[in-house]
């Protein structure tokens, strides 16, 4: 008598709101991935011991980076330097820059 209209008050009304919200809520979560540098840029004071990275570099400068190699070093980074120009297609590396002057006086 009170049971089967209650499971049909359940049904229609609070079952439909409640999987809108669930999902609602599970969109809301799965939307909010930012990818971020802070696994391979620590802050100095969190620098971690056993984690390190490694950095493909093109120096396209003409001149020596000794002042970037330092500061990738203290951030854990292990740079490793190329002389290919299509940096794109060599494996193994977690991200590869180019450093140039390109339009510098």
């Amino acid at each position: 008598s009170v049971f089967p209209s209650r499971l049909l008050f359940f049904g229609i009304f609070i079952l439909p709101m409640l999987m809108t919200f669930t999902t609602m809520h599970l969109w809301e979560s799965s939307s909010n991935w930012e990818i971020t540098a802070s696994t391979y840029f620590l802050p100095t004071e969190e620098k971690s011991q056993n984690k390190s990275t490694n950095l493909l570099i093109l120096n396209d400068t003409g001149s020596e980076i000794k002042d970037l190699v330092a500061a990738l070093k203290a951030q854990n980074i292990i740079p490793e330097f190329t002389l290919q120009k299509n940096i794109t297609t060599i494996p193994h590396h977690n991200g590869a820059i180019k450093v140039s002057r390109a339009g510098k006086v």
